[in-house]
């Protein structure tokens, strides 16, 4: 994605551009490079235009094998640095879409992919290392989803074959798997809520478990969908984690599950986010007292950032940039859906909780900053800084303009963190709307608001400047 206004309002969700120009762009230098080859040629405009929904294993298959194929005619030429983003693209966009079976059936070697179809193995070698993450990635989404289902079953019914299940989906010897389900379910009472008090005497036999423990709570809490206690969890679990000291471990399991459906907004993916943001830090006070959400002060953190974890969140993201980015757009839709619905009602999400995790994104990406926090947090800087934008002109705008405001100081913040130079001409156009902004409720506090936000602005502005003249 490389639309600065992709979060924008304004945008038919409905209308998905992106795809479709990566294709263009792929047909025009098949036309143009591969005439010599008149099947490969064929077969290639055939695997570009290919639409990924529901593909199975025997054509997801081909589809691989033709990406490879046209990589390796187009190896000696100029054009390759064109063709291989193309295809991981549309690779990238796709692979959630195709059928589960399919991906099962792919094995990902160091630098090959091994494919199971009707008991016959194939092997595709020397692939494209970009291909084999996004292959890797989306196995391991296939992999949550896996043990999801799994922990679904042996929370309805707990009997042997279950349990072997569970044992196969997570990777765990089956009399490890039977010790530590019996633990958790201890956890939780017959409403599927969280009881603290039982926590604190098990986390040493939980953490001799390492991130199996972690996983399955993680699974089990989803799954039972409890409402009472969650932030009491989410410290539980940071108390967990920092007794198994495997922060990236439990960071990978996190946003896999976050990313597993971009076109979904799941009741849990507030929770990851807000574990994720205390992951990124070496000192935490939410781990001495439960906080709602993270606080926005954490923006203030450098030297207190974990650069281990936050380099591989960073490479994590980027590596799964469209599927992150298509989330995040698919969370902003449906809460400017809910804006302009006339009978609001009890929908579930509800536009509190949407928005409120939309806050933890843009702070777990002011955090981490990379090519997608930058993306992300630009785009939302157009949408929450332009008075004009759709999102100010929803039905129930005026409801909940003050939380709007605070995005906004935050996701300025974010850009002073990960923004560049060439990110100064808008933060001054948004400065400028300063006024608009704040006749639009011209309440005291909203305009307090606004003032407050202005500064920050300037403030940017100058550390953008500064940082950009030092290192000139």
């Amino acid at each position: 994605m490389t639309d600065r206004r992709f979060l924008s309002a304004d945008i038919d969700p409905a209308k998905d551009t992106n795809v479709s120009n990566l294709k263009q762009q792929a047909m025009q230098l098949i036309h143009q490079e591969l005439t010599e080859d008149q099947d490969l040629h064929d077969d290639a405009a055939v695997a570009i235009l290919n639409d990924y929904e529901g593909m199975g294993a025997e054509t997801f298959l081909k589809q691989l094998h033709t990406y490879s194929l046209i990589l390796n005619a187009l190896e000696n030429k100029v054009v390759l640095q064109k063709m291989a983003p193309l295809l991981a693209n549309m690779l990238r966009a796709g692979i959630y879409k195709v059928d589960g079976e399919a991906l099962d059936a792919v094995t990902v070697r160091r630098d090959a992919i091994q494919v199971h179809v009707d008991g016959k193995s194939t092997m595709i070698g020397t692939v494209n290392a970009e291909l084999l993450t996004i292959l890797s990635l989306g196995k391991e989404s296939r992999d949550t989803e896996r043990q999801l289902m799994v922990i679904d079953q042996l929370v309805k019914r707990r009997n042997e074959k279950n349990l072997q299940a569970v044992s196969h989906a997570f990777k765990i010897p089956m009399h490890d798997t039977e010790k530590i389900t019996l633990l958790i379910e201890k956890l939780f009472d017959g409403q599927g809520n969280f009881i603290r008090k039982t926590f604190e005497p098990m986390i040493d036999e939980l953490a001799r478990h390492g991130n199996h423990s972690f996983e399955l709570l993680w699974c089990y809490f989803k799954v039972l969908k409890g409402r009472a206690n969650r932030v009491s969890f989410l410290n539980a679990l940071q108390h967990l984690i920092s007794r198994i000291k495997r922060p990236k471990h439990a960071l990978r399991f996190l946003l896999a599950d976050f990313c597993r459906h971009p076109d979904r907004v799941e009741p849990s993916d507030r929770n990851a986010i807000m574990l994720a943001n205390i992951l990124l830090r070496t000192y935490n006070k939410e781990l001495d007292v439960d906080i709602e959400m993270t606080p926005e002060e954490v923006l203030n953190v450098r030297n207190g950032l974990d650069r281990n974890v936050v380099h591989y969140a960073q490479f994590r993201i980027d590596s799964v940039e469209y599927r992150f980015s298509s989330k995040v757009v698919t969370i902003h839709e449906k809460m400017v859906a809910l804006l302009n619905a006339t009978k609001p009602g009890k929908q579930a999400p509800s536009v509190r909780h949407l928005l409120f995790l939309e806050r933890e994104i843009f702070i777990f990406l002011s955090l981490l900053s990379g090519k997608t926090a930058h993306l992300i947090l630009v785009s939302a800087l157009n949408e929450y800084g332009d008075p004009k934008a759709g999102i100010y002109r929803t039905l129930r705008a005026a409801t909940y303009l003050p939380v709007f405001l605070q995005h906004l100081k935050i996701i300025v913040r974010g850009v002073g963190r990960v923004g560049t130079r060439d990110d100064v001409g808008l933060l001054r156009q948004i400065s400028e709307y300063g006024y608009q902004l704040s006749e639009i409720s011209g309440t005291p506090e909203n305009q307090r608001s606004v003032v407050r936000t202005m500064a920050w602005i300037e403030n940017v502005i100058r550390s953008i400047t500064t940082a950009n003249w030092h290192s000139a």
